[in-house]
């Protein structure tokens, strides 16, 4: 099984997303649609939300929506980036990491994230097939724009597997003021 390692870096500090939390975070989904499986927070000091990664572990046994395909897909590839995207957001915001977010706090976060957290778009490409069984993700923010109703954030998310497996892509999130 391969593990995550961080880039070297001056300054960088490696989290382990509790697992409670990461449940907590998750609660909106069935359990059997569960994919993210463990979760790791990157930070760089010194260049901002930029320097800010979520790195996950995911397994998917069964999909939830078709019978197995027998590799990660589009959809799954949307539900994936949901789940890391939300522990990475929820994390920020219970640390007060990211400013444009302060309006939210931990129990905003878990009242609202469905419905004030919105995909605007959503463009991934896949280089080469995912086994879907165990796979890895990293997201990232490339930028934020805050205007008088919400919070645009410019975001990255790629997938890999222990083989050639790679999938990338770029989101455009929504997240209204609370």
């Amino acid at each position: 099984m391969k593990t995550i390692e961080p880039p070297i870096a001056e300054n960088l500090t490696l989290t382990d997303i509790d697992d409670k939390f990461v449940k907590q975070v998750l609660k909106p989904y069935r359990d059997h649609c569960t994919y993210l499986k463990k979760a790791y927070f990157q930070q760089q000091e010194g260049v901002g939300v930029q320097g800010m990664l979520m790195n996950g572990e995911f397994a998917i046994a069964e999909s939830c929506y078709i019978d197995d395909t027998g590799h990660f897909n589009a959809v799954e590839y949307n539900i994936c980036y949901n789940q890391i995207a939300y522990v990475h957001l929820g994390h920020c915001i219970r640390n007060g990491l990211i400013p444009e977010l302060a309006g939210y706090d931990r129990e905003d976060f878990f009242e609202k994230q469905l419905s004030h957290f919105l995909i605007a778009n959503i463009n991934s490409s896949f280089q080469s097939l995912i086994n879907a069984r165990h796979f890895y993700g990293t997201f990232g923010i490339q930028y934020l724009k805050k205007t008088a109703k919400c919070t645009f954030i410019k975001t990255y998310c790629h997938f890999h597997d222990d083989e050639n497996g790679k999938s990338t892509g770029e989101v455009m999130l929504a997240i209204l003021h609370p």
